[in-house]
This record gives C-alpha cells, structure tokens and sequence, in this order.
C-alpha cells in the first residue's frame, strides 16, 4: 500500500480534483461576473450544429489515424520479430523512437517543411514528372493524418511487438505440419494471439489522437477544427466555463470508446470460448 501511495497522490490530489473544479464551473461560472448556476454551456454545445461538426471530425480524425497506424505498425512488428542481428534491431528501435524523444512542435515544424508546397516532397514530385503542380499537403486533412501516423506509430508498434515476442514459435509451426497455408496460420493463430497488443495500440493511439493538440493545430492550420482546439479558443478567450463543457465531451468520448472497445475484446474471447468448447 505505501508503494502506491505516489501515484494515489497525483491520481486523487491532483487529476481528480482539476476535474470536479472543471465540471463545477461547467455549470456555475465562478470566475465570471456575475457567477450563477447555468446550463447554457452545455445547451451551447448540444444545439448547435458546428460543435457536432468538430465532433465527428475529431472522431473521424482519431479513427483514421488509429487504422493507418495499425497498418502500418503491425507488419512493422512482425518484421522486427525477424530481425536476429542486434545491431540492425538497435537501428531500428531507435528510428521507431525517435519520434518520441523530439518535441511534439519541432516533429510537426519539420513535417510543415517537408510537406509544403515548397517542400521537399513537392520538389521530388514535380522533378520525376508526377505532378504538375504543388500539391497540396498542409493545413487539411491530409497533413494531419501523416503527422499523427509518424507521430504515434511507436505506441502501436510497441504493444503489438510485446505480445508478438511471447508467441510460442511451435504453434506456427505445428499449423503448418498440418496443412495450413500461411494466411490461414496468420488468420487463425498469429491474429487471435496478438490481439491483446492490436486492442492496447489502438486504445492508445485513439487516446492520443482525440486530445491531440499541436499537430491538428499546425498541420491543419485552423481548417480542420477538432475538440482540443475548440478548448483553446476558449482558454484563450477567458471562455473557461464553455471550455470546461468540452473537456468533458472530449473525456466523454475518450471513456465510452474504452468502454466499447472492452466490451467487444470480452465478446470476442467468450465467442473464442464458445467456439473452442
């Protein structure tokens, strides 16, 4: 018990406490004026369409990089389990990390350079012949999930990799003794085993990608509006009894996705159980 006494601490002292101050002052604006108990920030929020709008684009934004980074991680994983020369796996953990051990606003400054219509990419595109034109790469959509995908590859890379280093190399093996081809070992026995670590990425790349700030807020270049900027606007604008009400939708959104995610891994091993039996 006194072990987790540290992190009791910080988790009840210091999370849990700016949390009840920020749901109170959802609803009664101490800070203000004139403070009084209202609802207007959440009826704000429910009524109008635009804040809807940055919701599904928040979502549609985590839900993209979360896949891209899956299909990229994952093979990435496989591959590294391969690898049997030390100094080529140190080469690649550090490429994969490197990502991690640089400011968030340096990594997206560089990809700002890389991706412009005067950047790099656009230079080699039009010297091979592939395009005409610049294309264009930063402040939409695009530029964002190409960060991001950079950015959080290593958090789908490294729960996947952990659970694939345990496998058991004979089970692939006696599937292959007994007939099955190699996308039928992968389907049936690779894919089951390691989607423990698939779930654990996925949770937190969607996590981060949800309450992610600087990235969406550069590459986007306030076209593309997602929930965390909306809570800097409001910060910004001493707004801070709206942005409360977004802090909660955004942790809203977070929890119930966990709680989905759950729920569905729980069905899909009891179905596995099921089906064994």
């Amino acid at each position: 018990m006194p072990l987790l006494m540290p992190a009791m601490t910080l988790t009840l002292g210091i999370f849990w406490v700016a949390m009840a101050v920020l749901l109170v002052l959802s609803v009664y604006p101490f800070l203000s004026e004139t403070p009084r108990f209202t609802l207007a920030g959440w009826q704000k929020f429910v009524t109008d369409e635009f804040y809807w709008h940055v919701v599904r684009t928040t979502l549609t934004l985590a839900l993209l990089v979360t896949g891209l980074t899956l299909i990229v991680g994952y093979p990435v994983a496989q591959a590294i389990t391969r690898i049997r020369r030390p100094g080529i796996l140190v080469m690649i953990y550090v490429v994969l990390v490197s990502p991690i051990l640089v400011s968030v606003v340096v990594r997206t400054y560089g990809w700002l350079l890389l991706l412009s219509k005067q950047g790099l990419l656009n230079f080699a595109l039009l010297r091979l012949g592939i395009v005409r034109d610049p294309v264009s790469l930063i402040f939409n959509m695009t530029g964002i999930l190409i960060a991001m995908v950079h950015i959080l590859l290593p958090f789908m890379v490294f729960p996947i990799l952990s659970v694939m280093t345990q496998l058991d190399p004979d089970l692939k093996q006696a599937a292959g003794d007994l007939g099955a081809s190699r996308w039928v070992t992968f389907r049936r026995v690779t894919l089951p085993l390691t989607l423990p670590g698939i779930i654990s990425g996925c949770q937190i790349v969607f996590t981060l990608t949800i309450s992610a700030f600087v990235t969406p807020f550069f590459m986007g270049g306030g076209r593309v509006q997602v929930l965390s900027g909306l809570i800097f606007r409001d910060v910004e604008g001493v707004n801070l009894s709206f942005a409360s009400v977004v802090v909660f939708i955004t942790l809203g959104l977070i929890v119930s996705i966990l709680i989905l995610t759950n729920r569905l891994t729980r069905q899909i091993y009891e179905r596995a159980d099921v089906s064994r039996t």
